[in-house]
């Protein structure tokens, strides 16, 4: 939607589309499915527990936004609606979950304070917190944006300067929480880098936070007369550039030297088992 429109026209839409009901089906699988396991197959304990438990709960907002790109160009009004009221169920379905850690995350917070960092190879785990705050703020955004001329079309125009109200104050609010994730976020990483910070494939994890925040940032540059928003997301910006080529330059690196698929969790055992 992003690319394809403007090379190939229009139709782009129906392929879009259907790849975006396929991604619904597995964020909504992945989103329920692997927590259930959690529960009832899995141990956990507070002193263990880091953001990474985010990740199956962050695909369903992820296709939320995107449902918000696709709505607009579809081909008749209750098409267009239907997908709007399934990514603003996705949104529900993802961001109160992951707030629901977060404030299991102020049991991280709590768990940070009394049981102190992961090690040092979990680092980018800091950075994950910030992954559905930034994609949260961003489809709030873009669903306010899409739904005025989606609920008008089908009767409903009512709701739809309450809908774009609330998604620019929501995702403003949520844009502005995780500003105190950044932070800390970089702080933490600071401390690892003064200590010692081993690369592993991990580090692909600062990546996609740090991303949706500046597209979160940006987005709110576009729609707010504060020039300040497209500043500081041009910094972001900036910053993700520098570090998607550290990353990629070391994963490059560590693939050819033949040291960089290691498994930690599995190393004691393949110790005890060797092949």
């Amino acid at each position: 939607m992003a690319f394809g429109l403007a090379r190939w026209g229009e139709g782009v839409v129906p392929v879009a589309e259907a790849l975006w009901w396929i991604d619904v089906a597995l964020a909504v699988a992945c989103g329920i499915g692997i927590p259930f396991m959690m529960f009832t197959r899995q141990e956990h304990a507070i002193d263990q527990m880091t953001a990474v438990w985010l990740l199956p709960v962050v695909a369903a907002e992820v296709a939320a936004v995107t449902g918000g790109l696709i709505a607009p160009h579809l081909v008749g009004p209750n098409a267009a609606l239907s997908v709007l009221v399934v990514s603003y169920g996705l949104w529900a379905l993802s961001v109160p979950l992951a707030m629901s850690i977060l404030v299991i995350l102020v049991i991280l917070v709590l768990r940070m304070a009394i049981h102190k960092l992961p090690h040092a190879g979990m680092a980018a785990s800091s950075w994950l917190s910030l992954g559905p705050i930034g994609t949260g703020a961003l489809g709030l955004l873009v669903l306010g944006q899409a739904a005025p001329a989606i609920f008008t079309a089908v009767g409903l125009g009512q709701y739809g300067d309450a809908a774009r109200g609330m998604g620019l104050i929501g995702g403003l609010l949520l844009w502005a929480y995780g500003l105190w994730w950044a932070a800390m976020a970089v702080l933490i990483t600071l401390r690892y880098l003064r200590q010692g910070l081993p690369f592993n494939l991990g580090w692909w994890g600062y990546t996609f936070p740090l991303g949706v925040f500046s597209v979160a940032t940006l987005k709110l540059g576009a729609l707010l007369p504060i020039p300040a928003f497209n500043i500081f997301g041009m910094d972001l910006v900036a910053a993700l550039l520098v570090l998607w080529l550290i990353v990629g330059t070391r994963t490059v690196r560590g693939a050819w030297r033949g040291d960089l698929f290691v498994a930690p969790c599995l190393a004691g055992r393949q110790a005890r088992h060797p092949l």
